[in-house]
């Protein structure tokens, strides 16, 4: 399978381009350290050839027909015009072109998936994912021999950097762990999904040993849940019998885990929802001064603690996106979501379908506790959010066989 796609990538040399692009953005954040995140590559690689295609296949009309993608052009045609009250302190014209954009990355992926050729870029998105993870824990602990003692990094050597030269700098832990995050799960995938040939298991549990340790020690419980949730959900759906087997090991080594250090664990429960409680009883409580339009795009949720420190948004995509856009935007966000879960779980008999469902579930749980905004340029909450959605909307249902009498 993975040799056909290759052979029918290669034989387009516009799906190619696209790959290369999608390719591109997904590991950019890795191997960029001027902190450019890639910006002129990804226009001319993937959206300036995305738009082409869009206006050669008379702006594949049957893509947006289905009603996630029709629930994503009402929410994004909501966030332009919000834009355009005066209260907002996002312009119309940025919130356009993000919109545009963001149009242009699902199309992209939609089509990819589609196509049947995603897996290229996907897997190795996810090869330089692994190999970034081990290089970041080599060199935070061995190169630059930071102490693996729990109270050092859980205080002040939370990973988010590899800690050379600027590479795969994330600036926070949550965006660090949401990234390679999402990526163990697409890896987990693998071993679930496709048969692999003997020598081939050991350098993919390798790869994804060396992703999960790097989310732990993230030491952000937003991306441990986020990922336990979307490796679940591919475990349990899948019907392999080395998903059960992968399902109980991994409850072997959670429980072990959970006892050897259990000390820690209790510090973790101690830390709760790291003071996000105040924050979301402060959105509540200004619940009446937004809930129908919204305070305005852009606009920063701003509460200070008691002891000075200050917070600029809700810790809560859900509940900041409603502070923004009001109860229209946050219906239509909840609605999209919905359709996208429900076409993903009536496909489920397909493997494809399967891994777009469990990358959904991850930033279903991801958007509970974190991320600020997806309504930016291309950064890395866009592969948590809009890669799957562009994943769902690329599944094509099974076409059914004539019956012979």
């Amino acid at each position: 399978m993975p040799c056909e796609s290759l052979r029918t990538l290669l034989s387009r040399p516009g799906q190619a381009l696209l790959a290369l692009g999608l390719f591109v953005q997904l590991s950019g954040f890795l191997f960029n350290n001027d902190g450019s995140r890639q910006a002129t590559q990804v226009y001319l690689l993937l959206f300036l050839p995305a738009l082409i295609l869009l206006i050669a296949e008379r702006f594949a009309l049957s893509l947006w027909r289905q009603p996630s993608a029709q629930l994503l052009l009402a929410l994004l045609g909501w966030v332009v015009l919000r834009g355009c009250f005066d209260d907002s302190w996002k312009a119309p014209a940025y919130l356009l072109k993000v919109a545009l954009l963001i149009l242009l990355y699902v199309f992209v992926v939609g089509h990819l998936q589609s196509k049947g050729v995603i897996k290229i870029p996907l897997a190795l998105a996810v090869l330089f994912g692994c190999c970034f993870a081990w290089l970041t824990l080599i060199v935070q602990f061995v190169v630059l021999d930071k102490p693996l003692v729990y109270e050092v990094l859980r205080s002040t050597g939370r990973l988010q950097e590899l800690g050379w030269h600027g590479f795969a700098n994330f600036s926070y832990p949550i965006p660090a762990g949401l990234y390679y995050g999402i990526f163990a799960v697409l890896l987990l995938s693998v071993l679930v999904e496709r048969e692999l040939k003997a020598w081939t298991w050991l350098p993919v549990l390798v790869g994804l040993a060396g992703l999960l340790v790097y989310v732990l020690l993230t030491f952000s419980r937003g991306a441990w849940f986020s990922t336990l949730a979307g490796s679940l959900t591919l475990l349990v759906l899948s019907p392999q019998r080395r998903a059960r087997v992968l399902l109980l090991i991994g409850a072997l080594v959670i429980l072990l885990m959970m006892t050897v250090f259990w000390s820690r664990v209790e510090h973790e429960w101690f830390l709760g929802t790291s003071q996000r409680g105040p924050i979301w009883l402060n959105w509540l409580a200004r619940l009446p001064e937004f809930w129908a339009l919204g305070k305005g795009a852009g606009v920063a949720l701003v509460y200070r603690y008691p002891w000075g420190d200050t917070v600029q948004h809700a810790h809560s995509l859900y509940l900041q996106l409603w502070f923004e856009y009001g109860i229209v935007g946050f219906v239509l966000f909840t609605l999209l979501l919905g359709t996208a879960l429900l076409k993903a779980w009536r496909l489920r008999a397909d493997p494809a379908a399967r891994v777009a469902l469990a990358t959904l579930v991850f930033a279903l749980v991801a958007m509970v506790s974190d991320i600020s905004n997806v309504f930016t340029r291309p950064n890395s909450y866009w592969v948590v959010l809009w890669l799957p959605i562009g994943l769902i909307m690329g599944l094509r249902p099974p076409v059914e066989q004539p019956t012979t009498t």
